[in-house]
């Protein structure tokens, strides 16, 4: 599989069919609804982490304490989502977030991923009331007339 020779469309419904696989219809559906841009200043956040001007030592010293961090909290997701698979625990919604976006990238890589999340903005852009799964006959419906009046 090429995402790179896939259309929009193929790539939204490949991530559609492997979320609804990997987390089943209800969280496709939680994770759909939640998943939107968000206004984010990352200038602000960079100033303020430069801010004390750290030296190499300091910086070496945070980048090790992160690294960490980030291992003990993959160990803790990881052992989530083996007791969620075995159904002895309920997702919170930054769970099902997170494990979507890691079964997207995992399945259609980078290129996938972006084009699946600016191709789902569009299609909640132009269906008032979207909610869940969208009907992806529908939608390949409404492309291909869309195609054939761009002609």
């Amino acid at each position: 599989m090429d995402v790179l020779k896939m259309t929009d469309l193929e790539i939204y419904e490949l991530g559609i069919k492997e979320l609804t696989e990997q987390l089943g219809v209800t969280y496709t559906k939680r994770f759909l609804q939640r998943c939107k841009p968000r206004d984010y200043d990352y200038t602000a956040e960079r100033h303020k982490l430069l801010a004390n001007d750290p030296d190499i030592p300091t910086i070496v010293k945070q980048i090790q304490q992160a690294r960490a961090a980030e291992e003990k909290e993959e160990y803790i997701k990881a052992e989530r989502v083996a007791l969620w698979r075995k159904g002895l625990l309920e997702l919170t919604d930054i769970d099902i977030y997170e494990l979507a976006l890691k079964v997207l990238s995992d399945r259609l890589d980078g290129y996938g991923l972006a084009t699946f999340i600016m191709y789902h903005f569009k299609v909640n852009r132009t269906q008032e009331n979207h909610v869940g799964v969208p009907k992806t006959e529908q939608a390949r419906a409404k492309e291909n007339e869309r195609n054939r009046n761009d002609r």
